[in-house]
């Protein structure tokens, strides 16, 4: 089995190829230099589904989880499905929502998965808004065993930073949802397993406990929002970042101003940044 790094991990035994840029269309002959033309074998079929490989992406988080098949430059081939988390989420019950919303993709050669919690490996060793079987579950060799396909694994909020950062400087990544995600980059290079959210912020309480959604709904909107200001504030003094990128369901309840180095993303960016596993691990 291939190993990735300690915030990352794939499971199955096929090596991809470092992906480069394709002239040709997806799904399209090479051409060729006489008019004959060409002959579609299932020796060329297997070539380019190696080369070319399509990603299924899947994003688990508290609330809901997402799933889409992305081409090898990234983009959507399918439409993204969603489906509620089920509660209790355990490892069980979550492998089965995630089968439900992937039957109907269609074919693809590899997995990335975001999970909100520590992942090294492959293996889950905390999951805080989930379930505590997931501790030391691993969740690489579950998904492969049901798919037969390469999988690799990472926090959700690092998957979610690999799809919007620019690879320059010193960039973080903060998404507010069920949970508070973070992710770090230097260029380009993940900091893995940052865990900002269970750090003390406000009066002994973590930036988790002050600007979860639970914390939104029973502080108010207001109130979160001058939280959140403070937390960016706070958090520019201590990383220096030349980027923040905020993102998750509840960042569209952010209504003041944000400094020029500090912007919104799409949560899409969680299923996004699923194809940069791979790409990061090929180029090591």
């Amino acid at each position: 089995m291939e190993t990735g790094s300690n915030a990352k991990s794939d499971a199955g035994s096929q090596e991809e190829p470092k992906i480069q840029g394709i002239e040709t269309p997806l799904g399209a002959p090479p051409k060729t230099e006489d008019k004959k033309p060409h002959r579609i074998t299932k020796r060329w079929v297997r070539t380019n589904r190696i080369s070319r490989p399509r990603t299924l992406a899947i994003d688990v988080g508290g609330t809901g989880i997402k799933a889409e098949i992305l081409d090898s430059q990234g983009k959507p081939v399918t439409e993204r499905t969603r489906v509620q988390t089920p509660h209790p989420a355990t490892p069980a019950a979550v492998l089965g929502a995630i089968q439900k919303i992937t039957d109907g993709q269609g074919g693809f050669e590899r997995v990335s998965v975001g999970f909100p919690g520590v992942v090294k490996f492959g293996t889950v060793l905390t999951a805080p808004n989930l379930s505590p079987r997931w501790k030391k579950f691993n969740l690489g060799k579950a998904l492969h065993r049901i798919y037969g396909k390469p999988v690799r694994v990472s926090n959700d909020a690092d998957v979610q930073g690999y799809g919007v950062i620019r690879g320059h400087g010193v960039e973080m990544v903060i998404t507010l949802g069920t949970g508070v995600g973070s992710a770090l980059f230097v260029d380009g290079k993940l900091v893995p397993n940052l865990e900002l959210g269970h750090h003390p912020f406000i009066k002994g309480k973590t930036y988790e406990e002050k600007l979860s959604h639970a914390a939104l709904d029973a502080a108010g909107k207001k109130k979160w929002n001058k939280r959140l200001k403070k937390a960016v504030r706070e958090l520019q003094l201590i990383f220096n970042f030349d980027r923040l990128y905020l993102g998750g369901g509840d960042a569209k309840h952010i209504d003041f101003k944000l400094p020029e180095n500090v912007k919104v993303v799409s949560n899409q960016a969680g299923l996004w940044g699923g194809i940069a596993l791979w790409q990061e691990a090929s180029s090591r």
